[in-house]
């Protein structure tokens, strides 16, 4: 008897290989989070406590312009280095100011490091050209797209921050993009979002600041990052290089006031504790995750800001042993406010057992703004701020950065600005109603947007993981 074998079309075959490889690259990322047992070991809830003033002082970034004028500052009164990370970098009237600023910066001699995501929120290659063939700039993309590396597709680089010449750093969840600094004429829809300014006055002080290039030197030598060298594109990069610097002069102009006392402007704090991710494009050691969580076991006020929480069951159960018995309080976006479908989603259709948790929940009411800030408050004192949200990817792909600042003064200062949008928000009912009062109203939300996130929602909830 002869046998027959049923052929395979190509396009089954290509299908089926596509299965393959996404399974492979998304099989390393599931499963429980994991926390090794030196993060375990190494956390105290002391080291995050000082006893004197030290050499560090704050000053918090909320207003997108103000937040913009202290960037372009910097960059302009910088004397030896600038190192430089983002996640996005996006094509827009800030972009080129600031590319403007980091090439003028460069002629004057100053030497500077950037780091940016290789795939998602890679800057536009107008940028990246012109500043890789600048002698005294270096461009670094991390984690390159590698066809025989599929998982480590699901990592990203969601770091942050700007350090000037050891004594300035600027740290916190702002991506370089017209939506976050809000440049004139800008009417689309904004992006809250805040970062806190950090001003080491004793160089010889190794704090947050040495922390920082520490990371980022860390970053460089992984060996996930790759200095960029190659020119994409024809063309006469001096004059692009020109006309950005011309942009960047002529913001600089129109500034009313280019001094800027940072020893006045800044308040005195205790201690800055950074904390970090693991640099690694598989699932991590949830560092950042295990940190904040065990800080908030050790406080019976804890209030939260992140733009959505998408979590899986069981780190919703972590969830709920920090949120019971503790005044818990959440700030986030409503689905009026939100442009982020996979993310939200997921929390769309949980809401219910998150408020199971005993959280209290905010959501923002808006649609022309969204809330886009990480910060979490901890007993009057504690305050932590920089790129983690209250998602999956955070806690367990991504890298992250916080800084953890113990501070009565600068903790009421961050209280003051979200409860400023708080005010802005409405508290939400068991039943995912509003507690509805005069002040604020229910920001308008089409049929369609509503039908779209409640299907994604439960459609995605086996890839939560990955938002």
């Amino acid at each position: 008897m002869k046998i027959k074998y049923k052929k395979i079309s190509a396009s089954t075959l290509v299908v089926s290989l596509c299965i393959i490889y996404i399974l492979i690259a998304l099989l390393p990322y599931v499963g429980s989070v994991y926390v090794s047992t030196k993060t375990r070991e190494a956390f105290s809830i002391d080291n995050f406590f000082g006893h004197y003033e030290s050499p560090e002082r704050v000053m918090l970034l909320e207003d997108p312009q103000y937040s913009f004028f202290h960037r372009i500052h910097l960059i302009s009164n910088a004397q030896a280095r600038i190192t430089f990370s983002s996640f996005a970098i996006d094509g827009g009237a800030s972009a080129d100011i600031m590319v403007g600023a980091f090439l003028n910066a460069a002629d004057r001699g100053v030497n500077i490091s950037i780091i940016n995501n290789a795939v998602i929120g890679q800057m536009p290659l107008k940028y990246r050209d012109v500043l890789t063939v600048h002698e005294n700039i270096d461009v670094y993309l991390f984690n390159r797209f590698n066809f025989f590396r599929p998982r480590d597709l699901n990592s990203a680089l969601h770091d942050k921050y700007m350090v000037v010449d050891n004594t300035f750093m600027i740290l916190g969840g702002r991506n370089i993009s017209d939506k976050y600094f809000a440049p004139y004429g800008f009417t689309d829809r904004l992006s809250l979002d805040r970062e806190v300014l950090v001003y080491n006055t004793d160089l010889a002080f190794l704090g947050s600041i040495a922390g920082v290039l520490d990371y980022f030197n860390s970053k460089i030598a992984s060996g996930h990052a790759s200095l960029n060298s190659r020119i994409r594109r024809t063309g006469d990069l001096e004059a692009e290089k020109a006309h950005f610097i011309s942009l960047y002069l002529e913001y600089k102009e129109s500034v009313a006031s280019y001094d800027f006392d940072y020893l006045l402007n800044t308040i005195g704090v205790n201690r800055i504790t950074l904390i970090t991710n693991p640099i690694g494009t598989i699932k991590n050691d949830s560092a950042v995750a295990y940190n904040l969580m065990r800080i908030a076991e050790n406080s019976s006020v804890v209030i939260a800001q992140s733009p959505y929480v998408a979590f899986t069951r069981r780190n919703l159960a972590v969830l709920n042993d920090i949120a019971g018995g503790r005044n818990f309080i959440l700030s986030t976006n409503s689905l009026a406010s939100t442009p982020n479908l996979p993310s939200f989603s997921n929390y769309y259709v949980n809401r219910r057992r998150i408020l199971d948790t005993g959280m209290t929940i905010y959501e923002f009411q808006s649609t022309q703004a969204q809330l886009h800030a990480k910060t979490y408050l901890f007993n009057g004192r504690l305050t932590a701020i920089g790129s983690f949200n209250l998602n999956e990817r955070s806690v367990r792909s991504d890298t992250e950065s916080m800084l953890i600042i113990d501070s009565e003064a600068f903790h009421h200062i961050m209280l003051e600005a979200i409860n400023r949008q708080v005010l802005q928000s409405l508290r939400l009912n068991a039943d995912n109603s509003y507690d509805l009062n005069s002040h604020v109203e229910v920001a308008h939300v089409s049929f369609g947007k509503r039908v779209l996130y409640t299907i994604s929602g439960h459609l995605l909830r086996p890839l939560r993981f990955m938002f």
